[in-house]
């Protein structure tokens, strides 16, 4: 093996590396989404963020989800920054518009629900697309790393038969085509580094497909749990 290895020629340590990179995202990606939270599990982590947002408060709850891992505490942590924020905005656009507290206790009943329903649909839309981002962000990470491994090897494996058949050409016009020893090392180095490259992106184009399914599903599981969560910040925004 170590033979055949160094057969291929220099573009056969890019190719390795290439090989290994892929190999660890694969095992990475594996592991993290073989974690992510069963119905079950997903119920008991949400009843424990929320109990905590109960009892403590916003800051007892990011606390807590500080203290957690996985997917459903990356996204509760997005969430809680993203509502600090609208809330921040929310503040900053009415000492913009200057309207104070008594302006806003003054204003009609119709007047403060037409308001106020304006304002937690564009909330409720802000925290949809923190969901998303930060689900797909969680599950998809280094994936295109596998995609570009998959990718650039065949054409690594491509560019060493390119090389070796230079290598050949040369050497029959150095010492013409009596001994077929004098291009062997050439034509070697050609189908090594091809074979090399096939060999690494078939499998790295399967388990990419293989991962991009299994994310997706991952992320279906998860998103119900979290806007579970975003329902309940928005009710808390609501009542201020």
């Amino acid at each position: 093996m170590i033979q055949l290895f160094q057969d291929g020629g220099p573009l056969m340590y890019p190719l390795l590396a290439a090989a290994l990179l892929g190999i660890a995202v694969i095992f990475e990606r594996l592991v993290v989404l073989h974690r992510v939270p069963s119905p079950q599990k997903a119920d008991q982590e949400l009843e424990k963020i929320e109990g905590a947002l109960r009892e403590g408060g916003l800051e007892n709850c990011a606390q807590t989800v500080s203290k957690g891992k996985g997917i459903l505490n990356y996204i509760f942590a997005r969430l809680l920054k993203r509502y600090d924020t609208l809330v921040i905005e929310k503040k900053d656009l009415e000492r913009a518009r200057g309207i104070s507290k008594e302006e806003r206790q003054a204003q009609d009943a119709v007047t403060k629900f037409l308001i106020a329903q304006s304002e937690m649909s564009e909330f409720k839309d802000e925290m949809n697309i923190t969901i998303d981002d930060a689900s797909k962000t969680y599950v998809t990470r280094f994936l295109p790393v596998l995609n570009t491994v998959g990718n650039i090897s065949p054409l690594l494996g491509l560019l060493g038969t390119i090389i070796g058949m230079i290598i050949a050409f040369e050497s029959i016009a150095a010492s013409g085509t009596g001994d077929p020893r004098v291009v062997a090392n050439g034509i070697s180095q050609a189908l090594i580094t091809t074979a090399a490259g096939l060999v690494i992106a078939v499998p790295t184009i399967i388990f990419y497909r293989y991962l991009g399914n299994k994310a997706d599903t991952a992320r279906s599981s998860v998103e119900m749990y979290a806007m579970a969560f975003s329902n309940t910040l928005l009710a808390l925004l609501e009542k201020e």
